[in-house]
């Protein structure tokens, strides 16, 4: 039964693929406008993006949802204070449990639902197929490393919070709703503990805060994100998308659901990147010529992107991102 708050809409992948090829990040935002409830701003938005896979906004980070007939997949679980809201969000789309939550980093619009979110699914015991009396909270073990704490020292998040499982391997593959479900790791690019989710059968990738085409990318040294490793993920993404080639005005294409923000496809992080390398080797040359971290933002390296991409105040402006680079490229520098 739906929960009289949420909505769950449905958008049509031909209109999903229209905007893309002909609006870009626009008219992205324009097709989520028009998906979103015009009643009750405090509803989280829902959004249909394959027969199987729905996208919830506004839990804290965007939450993918994965349904089949073994239960339901999250990719993150958002905020704590927007818990009990996306329990109701998933709960609109299906009656399965909750079976697994991803966690694609340690940041706490990522993880803070999980105690709630996990206690209200069912694990899978994989030894005897009996449920488990809670969803498994799976994550990079680097993830768990910045939730906990040295011994002696408070931990950042208490311990229902905390992933119940880990890995360490390049990529965590699993077979789950008769989908091909592949989590890999992709550190030091945010922070230390991204990874990136990609459904096969879905073609749908789900990046975390890899990805959020509203700003420019959020690096996070002080967590071991770096210029170089956003890069990278950056390129490793679109190793994976496949664009809407040769046939662009068809529906068929990669879908990518980024941290935050809206949906896009191959074209958008083609452009995403090259913006993001073109900042870089500019600051590295304005590096190259001695040039101090004030004299680079004072030469504004972001000029022709600030626009779309910048910020000047909020949690993440153009002089942070600028700063995270000329830190970064310096450090790289003094250590050749």
């Amino acid at each position: 039964m739906t929960a009289p708050t949420m909505r769950v809409r449905t958008a049509p992948l031909w209109l999903i693929a229209l905007v893309l090829v002909l609006g870009g990040a626009q008219g992205a935002r324009t097709v989520l406008a028009q998906q979103r409830p015009a009643a009750d701003k405090a509803a989280l938005e829902t959004i249909r993006i394959r027969p199987n896979v729905f996208v919830i906004f506004g839990a804290g980070s965007n939450v993918a949802v994965h349904v089949g007939e073994d239960g339901v997949i999250l990719v993150d679980s958002g905020s704590t204070a927007m818990a009990d809201k996306l329990l109701d969000a998933v709960k609109a789309i299906t009656d399965q449990p909750i079976r697994i939550i991803i966690n694609t980093s340690a940041d706490a619009d990522h993880v803070g639902g999980n105690a709630t979110v996990a206690r209200a699914g069912l694990g899978i015991n994989p030894d005897s197929f009996t449920d488990q009396p809670q969803a498994t909270v799976l994550a990079y073990e680097n993830v768990l490393t910045r939730m906990s704490a040295p011994s002696g020292a408070d931990s950042l998040f208490p311990l229902a919070m905390w992933p119940t499982e880990t890995f360490t391997s390049k990529i965590r593959s699993m077979y789950v709703n008769d989908e091909a479900i592949q989590v890999m790791r992709q550190p030091g690019a945010h922070s230390d503990g991204d990874t990136i989710v990609l459904f096969r059968r879905a073609d749908v990738i789900v990046t975390g805060d890899i990805l959020d085409l509203r700003n420019f990318p959020v690096i996070d040294p002080a967590k071991g994100g770096s210029i170089q490793g956003e890069l990278e993920a950056l390129n490793r993404l679109l190793d994976l998308v496949v664009p809407a080639m040769p046939l662009v005005t068809k529906p068929g294409r990669t879908l990518v659901v980024p941290g935050h923000g809206y949906i896009s496809d191959y074209g958008e992080v083609v452009e995403y990147r090259d913006t993001v390398a073109v900042i870089r080797d500019i600051i590295q040359d304005m590096i190259g010529k001695g040039m101090t971290l004030a004299q680079v933002k004072a030469a504004n390296p972001t000029q022709g992107y600030r626009r779309r991409y910048g910020s000047d105040s909020g949690p993440w402006t153009t002089d942070m991102f600028v700063e995270a680079i000329y830190n970064g490229l310096k450090g790289r520098a003094g250590k050749s």
